[in-house]
């Protein structure tokens, strides 16, 4: 059980430090999930003194149940959606076309809002971030669309995920290295594992972000 985000981050941060110590990371760059991976992330920036960035990953939602996610889209177009999951629902591609526009659109904005560049990672050691790991699609497909970038590695990192071969197999298919702090049996939720897991506001971003600039 972690206090809050801030306390996992420095958690974590510590294991990247040891990895930059040893040579195994020389030219960082962190990025984070937006917008619960953004203070654990923030905290390995500052550790590590490397610039931090944000990957925008939205769910896409099956019709009429905003709750219950089909896939994800990442900013730069990246679509990854469960099949088993889409055909036993019936839905159709058009659908999915039509949703992982309206996302890439409401990324845009966001990334506007929160007056953030993207950075450059070829040659560089990501660190991509969240404050845990569910299901593990959202970061699958961040990790997907960073090696489109040409990273010289990049490093998987989260606080907490589910004891489960299938996920933990799925994200060191897309990563050099994967750093997991706590794998309970019974997961049941990443918020489960916080005693606070509010949900972060624009200005608290926005906020963490200018810390970087």
């Amino acid at each position: 059980m972690f206090k809050n985000r801030v306390e996992a981050g420095k958690l974590l941060a510590k294991e990247i430090k040891k990895l930059k110590e040893e040579g195994l990371i020389t030219d960082p760059v962190v990025v984070a999930l937006p917008r619960g991976g953004i203070p654990v992330a923030a905290e390995i920036a500052k550790e590590i003194n490397a610039p931090l960035d944000i990957l925008f990953v939205k769910k896409i939602p099956a019709p009429g149940n905003a709750e219950f996610a089909i896939g994800s889209v990442s900013e730069n177009g990246l679509v990854f959606i469960n099949k088993d999951v889409a055909e036993k629902l019936g839905i159709s591609d058009s659908y999915i076309q039509q949703i992982a526009m309206e996302k890439i659109q409401e990324i845009a904005k966001l990334r506007e809002k929160y007056k953030i560049e993207p950075k450059l990672l070829e040659g560089k050691d990501v660190i991509l971030v969240d404050d845990g790991v569910a299901t593990g699609a959202s970061m699958y497909l961040a990790a997907q669309s960073i090696v489109r970038d040409y990273p010289k590695s990049v490093i998987i990192a989260a606080p907490v995920a589910p004891r489960d071969e299938e996920v933990e197999n799925m994200l060191k298919s897309v990563s050099h290295k994967l750093i997991i702090l706590e794998k309970p049996e019974l997961f049941m939720s990443v918020g489960r594992w916080y005693e606070d897991f509010h949900q972060l506001s624009d200005e608290e971003v926005i906020n963490i972000l200018s810390q970087f600039k």
